[in-house]
């Protein structure tokens, strides 16, 4: 086949298509989910979001926002963050130091804090300290749980307009 520019144009517009196609899809259908709930590992050997950290970052999702559990926002957030490595990494270390902030003062990791003073007393430490990974972590929890088609429905909000279309205003309504 003879180079031309049509033809670079139809590879290039192929190559956009298809990158966005692919990165619309789920990391869960490409990786096995399994895998992501023993960690993500960022490096050979170098594992991150543990199955115990997994469960501190439910209890502070839940702590920011309630009802983030039912829509299954640990595998929401391991999906999101294991296409970041650098993040994963920075949200983890940040989890260790609300656990072990935790441990310190309650002799508990802070998923297994019962008591809402306890976990708030925990939180507000930690936030004194590291007021970028609270806020960080809380932005990825609200983009995710208010993204989910089911907060929608409890929201009355039918969602986004693109199955039907936007209005074409050129033409007189019907």
């Amino acid at each position: 086949m003879k180079s031309t520019r049509r033809g670079f144009l139809k590879t290039v517009a192929h190559g956009v298509i298809g990158k966005a196609l692919i990165s619309s899809i789920p990391y869960s259908v490409f990786a096995n989910t399994n895998e992501l709930e023993n960690g993500i590992e960022l490096e050979k050997g170098y594992l991150v979001f543990n199955r115990e950290t997994q469960k501190s970052v439910e209890a502070l999702a839940e702590t920011f926002i309630p009802g983030a559990k039912e829509i299954g926002i640990k595998i929401k957030f391991m999906e999101y963050i294991s296409k970041d490595p650098g993040i994963a990494g920075y949200l983890d270390s940040g989890f260790w130091n609300l656990d072990t902030i935790s441990k310190q003062r309650f002799r508990k990791p802070y998923y297994k804090l019962d008591n809402k003073e306890d976990r708030n007393a925990v939180l507000k430490h930690v936030l004194a300290r590291e007021k970028n990974f609270i806020n960080l972590f809380k932005d990825i929890v609200i983009k995710l749980y208010y993204s989910d088609p089911t907060v929608w429905k409890k929201l009355s909000y039918n969602g986004p307009p693109q199955p039907r279309g936007f209005m074409d205003y050129t033409l007189p309504p019907k």
